[in-house]
């Protein structure tokens, strides 16, 4: 039985800027090429339905025209709000391309900010779901409440089920991500199959003990290799800068499964069963915007599929990869373009 992806984050919208170079501090440059869209949660949701797992949007909504475009949307690729809705609209984030394909964002905070402490009491997960929670989602009091309300729900699941629960300070396998062996939990309302930790760079500014309420899940910690880094010393874990496995095994031993991204490198999964290196696919990137959203959303979407980890993770590194050679935030390949390359 497949499972569902649950996406605990944001929904936004994108504006986009291809330039050249990045204005100096008080100059002006006009953008080759100008673009509005969705994003944020709006592009793991996209990557989640490339390969046909049915998805729930949990996050907030608001009310106006950015709102309404998220909802045409959501149901113009098959996902579900199941989420809260309050006044004011959506926020909006500029993103800039360079012609190093490089980016920098901006971001202006809306209703996606807002979520009600009760947003997710409402919410049901079952044991061959995969939860997505986001990073950004710790980065606004009411939103990090809401999810912390939904923590504490989860994790009082998982003990009445005898699931264990609870975070650690190492160990533990975090649900499938060890090879793909279904979480525990009833089949509605309890503890989902895998938690999707996806920290995103809010790993430098996140309170520790925001980040410690999200470990208790036991998620698979999903970082770039620049928050692999912020993370392992604000832990003051013995990391060498640059040696990937090295920062993913030290960070594992403290938080639990950690898969470190390094784009066109691979990526390094570390648990206690051990390391997996996975190779990406070679590419010649136009846009990296995105790149992350397909890798996570793709990874979900395999774990909901009951995907053996391994396997998973080529699928991911692949989707990320073929993501790159589009312009565009939500590019994520097709399954069938995937498996070409895998």
């Amino acid at each position: 039985m497949t499972g569902r992806v649950v996406h605990t984050g944001q929904v936004v919208i994108d504006l986009t800027l291809r330039i050249e170079a990045l204005p100096e501090p008080g100059g002006d440059v006009f953008a080759d090429e100008a673009g509005m869209g969705l994003g944020g949660g709006y592009n793991v949701l996209v990557a989640a339905r490339r390969l046909g797992v049915e998805t729930l949007f949990a996050g907030t909504l608001g009310r106006g025209p950015f709102s309404q475009a998220a909802d045409a949307g959501l149901a113009a690729i098959g996902a579900v709000h199941v989420g809260a809705r309050v006044d004011g609209d959506l926020g909006y984030c500029v993103a800039m391309t360079d012609a190093r394909a490089e980016r920098t964002f901006v971001s202006a905070a809306g209703a996606e900010t807002r979520d009600p402490l009760d947003a997710f009491d409402r919410l049901e997960v079952g044991a061959e779901d995969v939860v997505y929670v986001s990073g950004y989602s710790l980065a606004h009091a009411a939103n990090t409440a809401a999810l912390e309300r939904l923590v504490r729900r989860l994790v009082g699941s998982a003990g009445r089920t005898g699931d264990g629960g609870g975070g650690r300070s190492g160990g533990g396998n975090g649900g499938r991500s060890s090879g793909g062996a279904r979480g525990g939990g009833g089949a509605t309302g309890g503890r989902p199959g895998a938690v999707l930790f996806d920290v995103s760079p809010m790993v430098g500014t996140a309170s520790m003990e925001s980040l410690e309420m999200v470990g208790a899940l036991d998620p698979i910690w999903s970082l770039n290799e620049r928050e692999a880094g912020i993370l392992a010393a604000r832990l003051g874990l013995d990391a060498p800068d640059g040696d990937r496995a090295a920062t993913a095994e030290a960070l594992a031993r403290r938080l639990g499964p950690v898969l470190v991204r390094a784009g066109a490198s691979g990526s390094w999964f570390a648990s206690d069963d051990g390391l997996i290196r996975t190779p990406s696919v070679s590419v010649k990137p136009v846009d990296t915007n995105g790149a992350g959203d397909a890798h996570s959303g793709v990874l979900a979407a395999a774990l909901a599929r009951g995907v053996a980890l391994p396997v998973a993770l080529r699928w991911a590194n692949a989707a990320g990869a073929l993501s790159t050679t589009r312009r565009g935030p939500a590019t994520c390949p097709t399954e069938k373009e995937i498996m070409a390359v895998v």
